[in-house]
């Protein structure tokens, strides 16, 4: 008989060696759980996503739980073994089955298979695992072996494989839950096979194809193992192998001619191959039958030599296809795992689509994600940069920890390697930045190997340990130490990857700096921005805090400087008449908006063709939430997408048009200067130039036309027309198409790129800088139609970030554009899933709180 899977259900929870020993049922029936989800759904405690609540449930992290559930077995001839599979456990459990001691287990990434044949019993069998407090655990642990410094959280968390965002973040609460955050399996078999494991090779003309498919095979018989192998048109190979009782591994070889090869989005089809492995006994009965789903390309992460310019390039490199990346940072999507479903990542990846982002970067300080995802990801073509999970700390090396980690590894790449999104794995987030933040030992010049006896220790997993793992069991993605990781130190932005925070924290820089700010690939970077109106009202209970220096507005916000910094960039830059609540959210977001906007583009500027990849890519910290809070995010925690969302989402399209500022000194420069060259806002006696240039990231050539036109931001009278003609944008890569047009700090620029058909491909424009100083329009006449689907947008002078939104805040609209400028005669069209011709839509616009005859018509 082939073999059996059950996965269990049906959970009871209970605090340990409390004095009342009553159980209390799961009102849930999911196959995972976890300890807050059920302390709320029982109602034991209030919500900690509420007003200040996280605060009263403290005392959560420092108990211990138990869990149990009940199942049924009944024994079979044809099953001679029984294995409990364990997905993951969270975190330090003892596992108990019939009130036997069957596991121990201490990190939160393995996965575990325990043989119980001789335990379990006919009829109804118990599982029960009690959780210990990984808050007390680990300072037991840090006692033992001692303290070292973390960044965010608790120093011991970096002695405990647990998901180190429980711990608190510069974003995220404290919240140390415990549970099977992962589901439990009983499978019965007599012969299985595991770890299937399909690797495909492509020959460097993509014409051929090698899959090597292995396994490990647990057998009470010789047996004959069929492999057989379905392509996405339907042509089928197939070839099979023996087995003996005795052998535990497995092995064949395919060859595929002319593979049918996937690719991320936007660089053709995302097919697959069916590749089902079937063991059979001699006679011919089924035993064993695994069925995985595989896509087929050549990879590669392309670090050569540039033209004109310092360094190595990094970029990824998909079927002989360099693909600039446009994406985000990725970090767990809720501080309760148990509480998400496939749809809700489904939704998460769709969104990233939507931005016009074709990365997410599994950051290291949350978790190995749900399999879920990363099949979306597949799917849908989104690149996926897995980093293995250390962040911000001095991590330990000692034999016990070492040995966990590797584990943690080997169990991790046997699930993951299947997906043909994953392209990078990097070692950890930001610990060699902490490396020079202490003046720990790191010597790049020390090649040892073995640095387990220098207060660096975890060096010794990031060069050693994690590279062995990834290439003996994932050898077809391409590993990097660290993120950051390249050339002389952290920062040089002429080799491997950066971490650009001079925004936001380090030297602070006027985000109008950030063409000098730009490296060969830049993995993170950001600006934070409030929630929207709509989710504050959802997580602030008490209307008298719905003001933006309320207490729980501040709790809500976790971020290393907090208010001052961004107070800092919105009095830098915009002019701020009302503290109102609405208004201080739309200036946050404003600024978030523009910062990212100035950033996306001046990478993408850098992809300049073959042998001129000086950027390979930007990933934006970060696209989600995993609780309501103000954060770097372009995605709330209900799902409201931010300003920034759109402004990036413009900057990332396929085909492009950019517009940079600048006066003739500060161009030439390759970094941000130490002061900018006279009085920091002086608009006066000053020659300003502005550049154009367009982005092609599609495989093919595009013609175009460009009209730049330029207006009077105090009258909004149209000044000059530019018209740039016809244009054929080269395939993959950037164009100039004017360089040092000359301009005075009184004039907006706009640019619109069209097709040869006269739909309009792109619009960008390009203020004064900072906009606190501009003189705006004394009235506007700005007139929306909104229709069914649509709202058309006209102005009589130029607009700067114009929102759209309901009056009514309960309908839900999904907006396709927003945070637009407008300028005269160019009507601006704004798709909108939900919208009703007329529905009331309202406006908000740079402007808008302190121009008082502003006039805006509905029709």
């Amino acid at each position: 008989m082939a073999s059996t899977s059950q996965t269990l259900a049906g959970w009871r929870w209970r605090q340990h060696g409390s004095a009342a020993k009553e159980w209390h049922p799961c009102s849930h029936s999911r196959p995972t759980t976890e300890i807050f989800t059920d302390l709320l759904d029982a109602k034991r405690i209030p919500d900690p996503f509420l007003d200040r609540n996280e605060r009263l449930v403290q005392w959560v992290g420092e108990m211990d739980w138990e869990y149990e559930c009940d199942f049924a077995h009944q024994p079979s001839d044809s099953h001679a073994r029984q294995d409990l599979v364990f997905e993951g456990l969270d975190t330090f459990a003892s596992v108990y089955l019939n009130e036997q001691l069957i596991l121990t287990s201490s990190n939160m990434f393995h996965r575990h298979r325990v043989n119980v044949t001789d335990k379990l019993r006919s009829g109804i069998n118990v599982l029960r695992i009690t959780f210990r407090s990984a808050l007390h655990e680990g300072r037991a642990i840090e006692a033992k072996h001692g303290k070292l410094r973390a960044f965010n959280g608790d120093s011991s968390r970096v002695h405990v494989r647990k998901a180190p965002y429980h711990y608190g973040w510069d974003w995220g609460p404290i919240l140390l839950t415990c549970g099977p955050y992962r589901e439990i399996h009983l499978e019965s078999y007599s012969s299985m096979i595991s770890d299937v494991f399909v690797n495909p090779t492509v020959t460097e003309d993509l014409q051929r194809c090698t899959l090597d498919v292995s396994w490990s095979a647990s057998l009470d018989q010789d047996a004959v193992v069929d492999v057989t192998v379905t392509s996405p048109s339907k042509l089928v190979f197939h070839v099979q192998s023996t087995l003996a009782a005795h052998e535990t591994h497995g092995r064949v070889s395919l060859g595929i001619p002319q593979p049918e090869l996937w690719y991320p989005a936007g660089h053709g089809a995302q097919v697959f191959y069916n590749v089902e492995v079937q063991v059979r006994s001699n006679s011919g009965a089924t035993l064993h039958t695994d069925t995985t789903q595989i896509g087929i390309r050549r990879l590669r992460l392309v670090q050569q030599p540039l033209r004109e310019e310092p360094g190595t390039s990094f970029f990824v490199e998909v079927n002989n296809h360099p693909v600039y990346i446009s994406g985000s940072n990725w970090i767990p999507d809720h501080s309760f795992l148990t509480a998400l479903t496939p749809e809700d990542y489904k939704k998460s990846v769709e969104a990233c689509l939507e931005g016009n982002q074709n990365m997410l970067r599994i950051w290291g300080g949350g978790i190995y994600e749900h399999d879920a995802l990363y099949a979306e990801c597949d799917r849908q073509g989104v690149l996926v940069w897995q980093d293995f999970m250390f962040a911000c700390g001095q991590y330990p090396c000692y034999p016990e920890f070492a040995a966990s980690v590797e584990r943690e590894a080997v169990d991790q790449l046997k699930r993951l390697r299947q997906y043909c999104s994953v392209v990078l794995y990097a070692g950890n987030n930001e610990d060699y930045q902490v490396a020079e933040m202490l003046k720990l030992d790191w010597d790049p010049n020390d090649h040892s190997g073995d640095w387990t006896k220098s207060n660096f220790p975890a060096r010794t997993i990031y060069e050693t340990i994690l590279p062995a793992v990834v290439s003996e069991y994932s050898p077809g993605v391409p590993y990097h130490p660290a993120s950051p990781w390249g050339g002389n130190g952290t920062e040089d932005r002429t080799i491997g990857d950066i971490h650009q925070w001079n925004v936001w924290h380090g030297s602070q820089e006027k985000y109008q700096l950030w063409d000098k700010l730009t490296g060969r690939f830049v993995s993170e970077f950001g600006m934070l921005g409030f929630p929207s109106a709509k989710s504050v009202s959802r997580f602030v209970t008490d209307p008298a805090q719905r003001f933006p220096q309320s207490a729980v507005l501040d709790h809500h916000n976790k971020a290393d400087g907090a208010e001052r910094r961004l107070a800092l960039y919105v009095m830098e830059n915009i002019r701020v008449d009302s503290m109102r609540l609405d208004s201080w959210i739309y200036g946050t977001q404003l600024i978030q908006a523009e910062c990212l906007a100035f950033a996306v583009r001046s990478c993408r500027r850098q992809w300049k063709g073959p042998g001129r990849e000086y950027c390979g890519g930007q990933l934006i910290w970060q696209i989600n939430d995993c609780w309501p809070v103000s954060s770097w995010s372009l995605i709330d925690f209900y799902g409201e997408r931010k300003l920034a969302f759109f402004a990036t989402k413009r900057e990332s399209a396929p085909l492009a048009i950019g517009i940079g500022r600048s006066t003739p000194e500060l161009k030439k420069l390759k970094s941000p200067p130490p002061q900018l060259l006279g009085p920091p806002h002086d608009l006066v006696n000053k020659k300003y130039i502005f550049d154009v240039w367009a982005v092609n990231t599609t495989l093919q050539k595009a013609a175009v036309s460009v009209e730049v036109r330029l207006f009077d931001t105090q009258t909004g009278e149209l000044r000059q027309k530019m018209p740039l003609g016809n244009q054929i944008l080269g395939a993959n890569r950037s164009m100039e198409l004017a360089e040092d047009c000359t301009i005075d700090n009184r004039t907006a620029v706009q640019a619109i790129m069209l097709h040869a058909d006269g739909r309009v491909v792109s619009r960008a424009s390009d203020w004064p800088q900072p906009l606190k100083y501009v003189t705006l329009p004394s009235t506007y006449k700005i007139e929306l139609q909104v229709l069914d689907g649509r709202v058309d947008i006209t102005s009589d002078a130029p607009v700067k970030g114009l929102e759209l939104y309901l009056a009514d805040e309960e309908r839900e609209v999904r907006w396709d554009d927003n945070c637009v400028d407008v300028f005269p005669g160019d009507t601006y069209v704004v798709q909108a899933q939900g919208l009703v011709k007329g529905d009331d839509v309202r406006v908000r616009y740079y402007g808008s709180d302190w121009i008082p005859n502003r006039a805006v018509s509905n029709a």
